[in-house]
Formats: C-alpha cells, sequence, structure tokens
C-alpha cells in the first residue's frame, strides 16, 4: 500500500546563475547568526513501490510558507497528506494511472474515484465530511499543478504515451477541471438531524454498556480507560493519547469534588496537549474517572512500558507495549486502537448480535447525553447549553455544538409523535 511519510524538510529558494544552480536555505531572521529553517514532521507521501510521487509532494512543499507564518498548521497538511493517500491506494488497486484523463469521461482517474466516494457514501461506510474534503483535495492538487504548468505535455509521467495519448489526457484533464464544481460533486445530504459532529451516530446508554464491558473483558486496560475517558469526558482519541502526567498532576478540582478540571490545548506552557484546531480549554472529567487513571499510572504494567519510552514519551499517560504514543504522527487516530476496536465488535458477534460502533461514537454519545440532561431544566437557557457545550468538547465554532442540539431535539420530537401515534393506535384497536 502507498504511504505518509515524515521528514524534516529545509526550504530553499533555488535560482540558477551563471548556468550552476545555487540554493539559499529560508532562515529565522535577518541577523548573520540566523539558522536556516527547518520543519519537523513535514508529510511525504510514496506508492506502494517506494517511489516518491514527485508531483505531489511538490504540491505539498508549496505550503511551506503558510506552515512557517503559522497561517496552516501542520496538522492541516498532514491531513491533505492523508486524503491523497486515500486516493493512491484507490489508484493502485484499480490499476488507473494518476495521469489517466482520456476523452471518455468515465474513463478519467478522478470521475472514478469519484463514483468509489460516491459508493462509500451510499453504504456508510464514509461519512459526508470525510468523502467531500477527500475529493476537493484531489481537485486541488490537479488545479495547482496546472496552476504551475507541470502538466505540460512534456512532463515526464507522459514519457511511455504517444503524442496523441499526450493531447488527449491533457484535454480531459482541462475538460475534468472545468466541470468540478459540478460533476464531481459528491451526491447526498450531511443527515443534520440524523447525526453530529463528523457525521457521527451517538449510540444508546444500553450500547454504551455493552461497549464497556466487553472492552473491559476483551481490550487492553488502556484502550478500556480511552473508551471510558471518551463517553465520560467527550476527549478525542487524538486528545486522550496526548495527556501528560503533568495534565492530571495540575488538574483541578470543582467545588463540590466530583469532577476535576484538565487544561488541554497547545497554549498549556507545562504540559501542551493536543486538540483539534489548537482549541485550548478544560475539559470536566468525574471525579471517579481521574481516580481510575490515576492509578492506572502507578501500576507496573504502565512502568514496564515507561522502561521503553524515549525521553520525550516518558511524559505520556498512555504508551503501547513499545513505550510509544498510541496515535500515529501527525494523525488523529490510531491503528492499535482500531484494531481493539474491530476485536470489541468481533467479541459482540459471538455473542449474538451486531455491534457497530466507531471510537469517535464515545465522543458523539457525550455530546448528546449533556444536551439530553441539560435542554429541559429549569432555568437553563438553551444559550447557556450551547456555550457550555462547546466549551467542554474545545469546539471552534458553535456550529458543530449545533449539530448536537438539533439532534437532541429531532430525536425528542420523533420519541413524541411515536409514543402519540401508539396511544391512537390502541384506541382504534380497542374500538374494533
Amino acid at each position: 500500500m502507498a504511504s505518509v511519510r515524515f521528514v524534516n524538510y529545509n526550504p530553499a529558494d533555488v535560482y540558477v546563475q551563471n548556468g550552476i544552480v545555487v540554493e539559499v536555505s529560508h532562515r529565522t531572521g535577518l541577523e548573520r547568526d540566523a539558522v536556516a529553517v527547518t520543519i519537523q514532521d513535514f508529510p511525504q507521501v510514496y506508492w506502494s513501490s517506494g517511489e516518491s510521487w514527485e508531483a505531489a509532494n511538490f504540491w505539498l512543499a508549496t505550503f511551506f510558507r503558510p506552515v512557517m507564518r503559522g497561517a496552516l498548521s501542520l496538522d492541516t497538511l498532514v491531513g491533505l497528506a492523508y486524503c491523497l493517500l486515500h486516493y493512491m491506494n484507490f489508484l493502485e488497486r484499480e490499476g488507473i494511472h494518476w495521469m489517466a484523463f482520456p476523452l471518455p469521461q468515465n474513463k478519467r482517474c478522478i470521475f472514478q474515484y469519484h463514483l468509489e466516494l460516491q459508493a462509500d457514501l451510499k453504504k456508510g461506510s464514509l461519512s459526508f465530511t470525510s468523502g467531500k474534503a477527500r475529493l476537493k483535495a484531489v481537485i486541488r492538487l490537479y488545479t495547482d499543478l496546472m496552476g504551475y504548468h507541470l502538466l505540460s505535455q512534456s512532463f515526464s509521467v507522459f514519457e511511455e504515451l504517444s503524442l496523441e495519448c499526450k493531447i488527449a489526457n491533457i484535454a480531459g484533464l482541462e475538460r475534468t477541471l472545468a466541470v468540478s464544481k459540478e460533476q464531481l460533486k459528491l451526491r447526498g445530504s450531511t443527515d443534520i438531524m440524523g447525526r453530529v459532529e463528523d457525521g457521527l451516530l451517538p449510540v444508546s446508554f444500553e450500547t454504551q454498556k455493552q461497549v464497556l464491558n466487553i472492552a473491559y473483558e476483551n481490550a487492553s486496560p488502556e484502550v478500556y480507560l480511552m473508551l471510558v475517558l471518551g463517553f465520560y469526558t467527550g476527549m478525542r482519541l487524538s486528545t486522550i493519547c496526548d495527556l501528560k502526567l503533568l495534565t492530571l498532576k495540575h488538574a483541578r478540582a470543582s467545588a463540590d469534588g466530583g469532577f476535576y478540571y484538565l487544561s488541554v490545548g497547545p497554549s498549556v506552557s507545562y504540559a501542551p496537549v493536543a486538540t483539534k484546531f489548537g482549541v485550548s480549554g478544560e475539559v470536566p472529567i468525574p471525579a471517579n474517572i481521574y481516580d481510575m487513571v490515576h492509578s492506572y499510572i502507578k501500576c507496573s504494567r504502565r512502568l514496564q512500558r515507561l522502561s521503553r519510552a524515549s525521553v520525550i514519551d516518558r511524559q505520556l499517560v498512555f504508551l503501547n507495549r513499545n513505550g510509544k504514543t498510541y496515535c500515529r504522527k501527525g494523525r488523529r487516530s490510531s491503528s492499535t486502537v482500531n484494531n481493539q476496536i474491530l476485536n470489541i465488535r468481533k467479541a459482540a458477534r459471538s455473542q449474538g448480535y451486531e455491534l457497530s460502533f466507531k471510537f469517535h461514537q464515545a465522543r458523539a454519545t457525550f455530546g448528546a447525553d449533556f444536551v439530553l440532561s441539560n435542554l429541559d431544566k429549569p432555568g437553563v437557557s438553551l444559550k447557556s447549553v450551547i456555550g457550555t457545550l462547546k466549551d467542554v468538547m474545545l469546539h471552534k465554532s458553535e456550529k458543530a455544538t449545533m449539530t448536537y442540539i438539533r439532534f437532541v431535539q429531532a430525536n425528542k420530537a420523533k420519541a413524541k409523535w411515536a409514543d402519540e401515534f401508539f396511544r391512537r393506535s390502541v384506541e382504534l384497536r380497542q374500538k374494533w
């Protein structure tokens, strides 16, 4: 399979003077002692053969200026790289060249990829948000490469093609980009009323209990605790995996002692913790859950893993068996956790019931439960519920928060309608 690799990138301007290539590195300042800029963990993509996709990597490198200036986060750039990775795996699986743009529209690589995403969306294996992001990244790649005049008829990717095919592919690409806004649009609804942020569906209390019971028996203690934190704090997996010992040490207790507040985000000076969009804030955690995590960090299992950890990783609460972080570099997911979630679903199936569950649904469930518990409380306004949930879940804007409000309101309306409908049907049956 194709892969994303991370390099230490030294951006530089390249000139040709008197037939000699001159490379001038970007520096941290204008002073004489200013050092060359290095962007660590810069993403690059490679085919399954190990060969670099040079055109895509050039495109990724064009974002170095906004990354240096802080206008674009490195996580966002990594996200683009993984969108390309999904596209590369599709091309290799189907045996399609990335510059396959013949005149018949249905044979062009992007149109075939569009059909693949549309099918995954229909099956429910892909969220609308993810599919839209992947397709947008791919279209932007080709658009920018055309803008940089890299896809000319003399470009090396066409070496094995005849002149007729070269011209046809360039024409096909130009036509594809010209109609991309309309004909390459994913069809489907974001299903705002039926789902919450990221297109996920919260689970019932019974399902939550099932997941935790099966995880306790079949998953590692680390993944079990991560699920507990997801269900009871709403933190994303990337944030949970990046929790530090100092995060727990400096937790602030609530006045009644029922909760602790964990300071997370990149702005926490003593222990920065990764969050989506770099939002900083305080996450409430029930005191009992806090005690569970605190007891875990002192157990012999974690101490054994600690002995294998690097200096950088030693401050992490959760370490895998190799003493490393659970989350992949630059990613908000973990293959180890995903595999254990798959094992939980298999264990549920062996017990006679189908369990469709993803880790991120723990966060979705927390948000929906919060709204359900507070929306109709006397003296609690809708505005305060929205504001508190936004802060607790570290949302960048209220747009994501409102998906939880709409979800709960819609489901309460459906439940009320179902009760009334059932009552009327009973009356009819009694008359009959």
